[in-house]
């Protein structure tokens, strides 16, 4: 997974500690659920947006509060929606990068102002990127996997990635401040270990089917 992070979006090496390995992007989705929130918490999710989020937010008994993307010139994010819709209930920030149905990416310069605002109202992100290969012209596709300025948590798998429905495997690689992503990542194993759910030949064959 780290190879394929460097050769595919041009991202420096990195500790492989920092990816947690799922049966698919769903199940990382529950995972980053439960260890960020407490039953009645709040996410802030992109509308329009894939309506799988509202399932697996309601298994994990966390509410979802939309924020508008705006459409001028171009899907924008709305940041002062966000922030008349944040609440101290709010643990995170949802990202679909590219977004599902709009096919829009996140603009590299509304990064910053998004960085800004999840520091100022300590939000982490959550960045799904299961159809960020699939652009539509040559231009680079930038990852949040490298986002060292809030801590967040990159979602892809290789069903997407390699067209290969059946096949789930998913990951969680975490990124941000190095103290906050230890902890995260500790805590993320615990929850993986809780479950085991990856089985050891798919595990064996990822490389190959990345490459």
């Amino acid at each position: 997974v780290s190879a394929y992070y460097r050769e595919a979006h041009g991202i420096p090496d990195f500790n492989t500690e920092r990816i947690v390995l799922t049966t698919s992007t769903s199940e990382g989705y529950s995972h980053v659920f439960r260890l960020l929130c407490n039953a009645g918490d709040e996410l802030l999710v992109p509308k329009p947006s894939y309506p799988l989020l509202d399932f697996l937010a309601d298994l994990q008994d966390v509410r979802l509060v939309g924020y508008p993307l705006i459409y001028d010139h171009g899907w924008q994010m709305d940041f002062h929606s966000m922030e008349r819709a944040v609440t101290k209930k709010a643990k995170a920030v949802v990202l679909v990068h590219p977004n599902n149905p709009t096919g829009s990416y996140v603009h590299m310069e509304e990064l910053e102002t998004l960085n800004v605002f999840c520091r100022g109202y300590g939000l982490t992100l959550i960045v799904d990127e299961v159809f960020l290969d699939y652009r539509l012209d040559d231009s680079a596709s930038p990852s949040f996997a490298d986002n060292k300025d809030v801590l967040t948590f990159t979602l892809s798998g290789l069903s997407k990635i390699s067209a290969l429905p059946q096949m789930k495997v998913g990951w969680i690689l975490t990124s941000g401040p190095e103290s906050d992503v230890e902890t995260a990542v500790d805590r993320l194993e615990v929850v993986a270990d809780t479950y085991l759910s990856m089985n050891a030949p798919v595990q064996w064959a990822l490389p190959i089917m990345l490459q």
